[in-house]
């Protein structure tokens, strides 16, 4: 075992090779990377790193998670400073910083996906903090626009849940990659379509 493993602890660096990988496939794009390059570059060995993270799939999804406990943050910050703007203008805000959460985490998305595509139990995404999360932050928004009768009668729970399933990863992907829009125009769509008109 090589002194800086020595020196750190699991927690420290655990941290250091999702920063490091992060920065790594931000740089060479994920599939140029590979593990043993980023067992390199935290100063590891292949070993060390493998423990952790059978493959780079595994790693991804910790990144991810990482990554979406910050994104949490910053929704519930935004919300928080935001609690005097109108309904309409908090949930377009919301729409919008979840669209470029997924604009920004699906370079990790296929990654994840090639890895874990022959495992026959996958997770269900509708079960997972990040939906349950979302679902919930939503939800209280359609509830609180209809208490002010800022909107016309609508199920918070389907239309929380509808708005969600729309940003599907595949979905995302058509609209970036096939169909050409950038992450603006998706955004400004989206409102446009789906939340604007709730509000006339």
């Amino acid at each position: 075992m090589t002194a800086p493993e020595n020196s750190r602890t699991k927690q420290a660096l655990s941290k250091a090779i999702l920063h490091t990988a992060n920065c790594l496939f931000t740089e060479h794009g994920v599939e140029s990377v590979s593990m043993h390059q980023i067992a390199k570059s935290v100063g590891i060995g292949q070993g060390t790193l493998y423990r952790r993270y059978s493959n780079k799939g595994d790693l991804c999804m910790d990144m991810m998670k990482e990554n979406f406990d910050i994104f949490i943050s910053e929704i519930d910050e935004y919300l928080e400073s935001a609690v005097q703007h109108s309904v309409q203008e908090r949930l377009s805000s919301v729409m919008r910083k979840i669209i470029a959460f997924i604009d920004k985490e699906s370079r990790w998305l296929g990654v994840m996906q090639s890895f874990n595509k022959m495992e026959n139990q996958k997770p269900d995404f509708f079960q997972s903090p990040p939906y349950l999360y979302l679902h919930s932050v939503l939800k209280n928004l359609f509830i609180e626009a209809l208490e002010k009768n800022e909107i016309t009668s609508i199920d918070p729970c389907y239309a929380a849940h509808s708005f969600i399933s729309i940003q599907s990863p595949h979905t995302f992907k058509q609209l970036r990659m096939v169909m050409g829009y950038s992450c603006e125009e998706i955004q400004d769509r989206f409102c446009l379509t789906f939340i604007d008109p709730l509000f006339r």
